[in-house]
């Protein structure tokens, strides 16, 4: 036989074994990756995928492998720490819908008994409060529950929003006497037309306020001012310890930064009014200045410089 022949032939005999080890030495490594992958699913470990052989497609498989897990696990802490809070949360709007549900059972039960017409003229005006609390609740709940529907849009027209600030505070007012406010109020009062919502802007700057009220020690100052291409709106109230408020939590949902339990207060206040003003195109944002919490709304009289 021609030696030109047998050394083709030995060179073809020895590349086909190459070829049928390397065969092998994938199947086997492939079997190992399906097996660790078994593992690491029935035992959620943070165990990462480890292979036996350096080929560099071998290697991309394992990597993509271990980022796509790890993308997983971090998807997953996340829901599960979305449920936590989820359940903490409903645990706490059990608890503020069913406290003024029980106000309003006592007083209803104090009513029904009591003869005196100016005891029972108390009575039913303390009941009505307590509807309207558990309304506002209710209503704060079922606002949120919409925003979360991406497909949720709100109709925007032209509003004199100067006007709309102005009817938001007259309401307040005899709250702020009630409750014994001490209010410092600057107010530019030229109009101001800007593309918006009036129910939801309404909704933005009642919930900065009652936020004011709620958490806020008796102090309250509210701004009002019109740039050139935008409208602004503060409203901060005095604090007693800065610390305990966290700034980067207060637009999320459920957050609340003390026991402002049986004051009307789910929590979803402030993420409300952050949904509403990003769904205008507006900017909501909060701060601490000095012992001031302070909550700033902007809404934009351009559309072109409008910001999110």
């Amino acid at each position: 036989m021609d030696i030109k022949l047998i050394a083709v032939i030995a060179i073809l005999g020895i590349l086909l074994i190459i070829v049928f080890v390397k065969y092998i030495l994938y199947r086997r490594q492939v079997v190992n990756i399906c097996r660790q992958m078994a593992f690491i699913m029935e035992n959620n470990t943070n165990k990462i995928i480890c292979n036996d052989i350096t080929e560099k497609e071998i290697l991309k498989l394992t990597d993509f492998i271990n980022l796509m897990y790890e993308e997983h696990k971090k998807k997953e802490n996340i829901l599960k720490e979305k449920d936590t809070r989820l359940k903490t949360a409903l645990a706490g709007i059990s608890h503020d819908i069913r406290t003024p549900l029980t106000s309003l059972k006592g007083f209803f039960e104090l009513l029904e008994n009591e003869d005196n017409i100016e005891k029972r003229g108390k009575y039913i005006q303390i009941i009505n409060k307590k509807i309207i609390e558990l309304t506002e609740l209710l209503e704060e709940l079922f606002t949120y529950t919409k925003l979360q529907n991406e497909e949720y849009i709100l109709e925007l027209k032209e509003y004199d929003f100067t006007k709309i600030v102005l009817g938001t505070l007259f309401s307040f007012y005899s709250i702020f006497k009630e409750e014994n406010i001490k209010t410092d109020v600057d107010i530019e009062e030229k109009t101001a037309v800007v593309l918006c919502n009036d129910i939801a802007v309404k909704r933005i700057l009642s919930n900065i306020i009652k936020n004011a009220i709620i958490h806020g020690n008796g102090n309250a100052r509210i701004k009002y001012s019109i740039k050139d291409n935008s409208v602004e709106f503060e409203c901060g109230n005095g604090i007693i310890n800065p610390r305990e408020i966290d700034i980067s939590q207060v637009f999320d949902r459920f957050y609340k930064s003390d026991a402002a339990r049986g004051r009307g207060s789910t929590g979803l206040g402030l993420p409300v009014a952050k949904e509403l003003s990003d769904r205008m195109g507006g900017k909501i944002s909060a701060s601490i200045e000095e012992n001031m919490f302070v909550i700033k709304f902007v809404m934009y009289t351009r559309p072109d410089v409008r910001k999110t």
